[in-house]
């Protein structure tokens, strides 16, 4: 019987969305409350046009939360456990957002602007809100919002040398370095593009600033690739690539259950940082020890290891954990 997805207010379209449909997007999952491709041609074409050429993600469901005021600096640097002390302006860093028990809320890419202004490009979870509840109880002289900005991401090996032709090898943004970002222009619409992108590919998130800016900046650099072979890809090749390099994703591996001593992101933790949300309660894991230790495992006798996910792992008919997560390792040919 078929079967099909209610569109309703609660679910918002990408600011992309059109464009992926032209494309020929197959499915989609719900992120952010909006609309996330998972499949175009297959699971394993849309890997190999990602880890070979160059492809184009749609990945708007990674709002922002804007945090703008004269405490901004100091409020960003209560909300995670990094020290973001010697944060340079026009540089982005991974960020862990721990709760007050020391879970993983969230983890964002922190984007710094000036003192004044960042954004938190965001997994999974509703962090604006969690952003409006600690600044509404607290001192901090902040405002905090969701912009209309979002990201799309152009990765691939290939990304380097279109990106050199749609911008007339414009220097402020061929030179760079990692996780840096410039506020620049594609195509005569504002963008802010960034060195940066979850595939480990190489490439950029460019981020537009205004949704009507979405389609037709997917357009243009979907004809603009056309001679390096651009293809979009979706979040089951993206998955795939995660699991081969052993990437954490918010709702599968991080949540508030699990410190980050316990998901392996320990090096995000500095306890001397002076005061942030769950200093007391991490500082308690680090010198009691913890149970739990999040490892990768070889799934034999299946080439669908994407679908375990809370499923439980046995030892000599003994649960001894549980799986959050896998997929088929295309460069490994085998299950994870």
């Amino acid at each position: 019987m078929a079967k099909s997805i209610v569109y309703t207010p609660r679910i918002r379209k990408s600011p992309f969305y059109e464009g992926t449909l032209k494309a020929g997007v197959t499915s989609f999952t719900v992120y952010n409350h909006m609309f996330l491709p998972t499949l175009y041609k297959s699971h394993e074409d849309d890997y190999r046009s990602l880890v070979e050429d160059v492809s184009l993600w749609d990945v708007g469901a990674e709002r922002q939360v804007q945090i703008e005021g004269e405490d901004a600096a100091a409020f960003v640097q209560y909300l995670t456990p990094r020290n973001l002390s010697t944060f340079k302006d026009g540089f982005c860093r991974y960020c862990l957002l721990t709760d007050e028990n020391g879970g993983i809320v969230n983890d964002p890419l922190v984007l710094k602007f000036n003192n004044n202004k960042f954004w938190l490009s965001i997994a999974d979870t509703d962090v604006l809100l969690w952003c409006k509840g600690i600044a509404l109880n607290s001192e901090f002289k902040v405002k905090v919002t969701e912009p209309e900005a979002c990201p799309l991401a152009l990765q691939g090996p290939k990304s380097f040398d279109m990106m050199r032709e749609i911008c007339n090898d414009d220097e402020s943004i061929m030179n760079l370095k990692y996780y840096q970002f410039v506020e620049t222009e594609l195509f005569n619409i504002p963008v802010v593009i960034a060195r940066s992108g979850w595939s480990n590919q190489n490439g950029y998130e460019i981020y537009i600033i205004n949704e009507t800016d979405g389609n037709p900046l997917w357009d243009k650099l979907m004809e603009a690739g056309q001679d390096l072979g651009i293809k979009p890809y979706g979040i089951r090749a993206m998955n795939s690539l995660r699991v081969e390099k052993s990437y954490k994703l918010v709702g599968t591996e991080l949540s508030i259950e699990y410190s980050p001593y316990e998901s392996g992101l320990d090096r995000f933790v500095h306890p001397n940082k002076g005061k942030f949300i769950g200093l007391e309660a991490l500082n308690q894991w680090r010198e009691k020890g913890f149970n739990n230790k999040l490892i990768t495992m070889e799934v034999h006798n299946t080439t669908d290891a994407d679908v375990l996910g809370n499923n439980p792992v046995y030892e000599n008919g003994s649960v001894i954990g549980r799986a959050t997560g896998g997929d088929f390792g295309f460069r490994l040919d085998k299950s994870i």
